[in-house]
């Protein structure tokens, strides 16, 4: 028996009293964004903290202007790398709760698949990089330095984290990090991620006056913000749903050929696209694949709509105001700043002088890709398939992770992201879930991921 397998065969053998320690972190309502579980959140980092002293780890909880941030290291030798593992352990609120099929914060298993809130989002993958450490280590098989870093502000936007790291980047400074929160691209098939749009997120307010106005007294009398917004966010998009934001396209930085190709040629199942958008279908800029639409290409979509009366039968009355909210995804190498400036030029060479338009920028975080050649990714794909018997697919994301940049750039090392989710876990929705089994293949993963950075290292060591 290699030290592999026996490492596979504790970890098996650890499962039952590894899934009870889960269901305590599950239990634990940690909802950063709720003041009212504010000493929920700062239990949930005490006890992560205890546990990873227990595994073995110099552990430390620190302080930030909002929710604590718990830190546990492994150090083996100053020659060896360091894989910073990032992950978050505040979770969504519940609500509806009469959607559960059981109670949110009590974890319940059904045919094999954990529920509860943060199965998927991300306590299962925060548990699982604890107690792979924990094990390796008692083993003799945790041959890098390891820093664990587990935030408890990530579902309201990570407002410390950024400052967090920049100020303690010296002590965090690492060779590679690992972001322990995503999904497979499908059952069985797991995957890497390389790269994730930024965000530009604007309001556009339309304002004529102080109150609204009788239709029947004003109507065709004095403009009507709805309308004019209507002809701004019309505006914004060609015939061929194309983005005319002056500019919008140029920096837009293409993948390498061999990854688009891949794309490509990757299974993608309609009907499930289908079925996980509420039964819309598949469209979006002519010329390229659904992924592809959500991987590399920019969009600019409308989030919300407010203006005048929306209640049952009839109001006739112009509204004094119109709101939209709107959020632009981008893709290297564009710039939320010059997004910024395009769309207030454009809002305002359309705007009509009898109104007040006001554009308001609430988000702006960079779009991030990596080298899939990086050694971390070579690591990782042979550490995946070897546990789950397929090559990982690399592929992109259509979401915003704001702090992959930021520790890329802070600590100067490339980022991965790797998780054991799958598609359809109703992540922030009622009955998440986590297929149970995949708590041991996430622990089996990263021992051999281990053992990859040291073996890489050796062979190309790092200067």
């Amino acid at each position: 028996m290699t030290d592999v397998d026996a490492l596979d065969d504790a970890i098996d053998e650890a499962s039952p009293r590894l899934h009870a320690e889960l269901f305590e972190l599950l239990r634990l309502p940690s909802i950063s964004t709720d003041p009212a579980h504010a000493a929920d959140v700062r239990r949930t980092a005490e006890w992560l903290a205890t546990r990873a002293g227990r595994a073995g780890l110099v552990t430390s909880v620190e302080e930030t202007p909002g929710h604590p941030i718990v830190i546990a290291r492994h150090t083996e030798s100053a020659d060896a790398p360091t894989l910073l593992v990032y992950g978050h352990y505040d979770v969504q609120p519940p609500e509806p709760l009469d959607a559960w099929r059981t109670p949110p914060f009590e974890p319940t298993v059904r045919e094999g698949v954990l529920y509860g809130r943060g199965a998927a989002d991300d306590k299962s993958q925060v548990f699982l990089q604890l107690a792979a450490a924990e094990l390796a280590r008692a083993r003799g098989a945790l041959p890098i330095n390891l820093i664990l870093l587990f935030e408890g502000e990530e579902e309201i936007g990570s407002p410390g984290l950024s400052e967090f790291v920049r100020e303690r980047a010296a002590e965090l400074r690492a060779d590679h990090v690992l972001i322990a929160d995503s999904m497979m691209y499908a059952p069985g098939q797991p995957s890497l991620i390389l790269g994730m749009r930024g965000m530009a997120y604007f309001e556009i307010e339309v304002r004529t006056g102080e109150h609204d106005l009788h239709s029947g007294q004003y109507g065709g009398a004095v403009p009507n913000p709805a309308s004019v917004l209507a002809a701004i966010l019309a505006s914004l998009h060609d015939a061929e749903r194309r983005v005319t934001l002056d500019g919008f396209y140029d920096d837009v930085k293409a993948a390498p050929p061999e990854l688009e190709a891949a794309w490509r040629a990757l299974p993608f199942d309609e009907a499930m696209f289908r079925a996980g958008a509420g039964g819309a279908r598949a469209g979006g800029e002519p010329g390229y694949t659904t992924t592809e639409r959500l991987w590399v290409r920019p969009a600019l979509d409308v989030n919300g709509l407010v203006s005048g009366y929306g209640g049952p039968g009839k109001k006739t009355v112009l509204p004094a105001s119109a709101l939209a909210k709107l959020s632009c995804r981008l893709v290297p190498d564009q710039d939320p700043v010059r997004v910024e400036a395009a769309m207030r030029a454009h809002v305002a060479r359309l705007a009509p002088d009898d109104v007040t338009v006001t554009v308001r920028l609430l988000q702006a975080n960079r779009p991030w890709r990596e080298d899939p050649d990086a050694p971390l990714y070579r690591a990782a794909a042979g550490a995946l398939e070897e546990v789950f018997g397929r090559a990982p697919v690399r592929v992109g994301h259509g979401g915003t992770l704001p702090i992959a940049p930021e520790l890329r750039d802070a600590l100067s090392a490339p980022v991965a992201v790797m998780g054991f989710a799958l598609p359809g876990a109703n992540m922030h929705a009622p009955n998440e879930w986590f297929p149970l089994d995949h708590v041991a293949k996430g622990m089996k993963t990263m021992i051999r991921l281990y053992a990859g950075l040291r073996s890489a290292a050796r062979h190309n060591p790092i200067q």
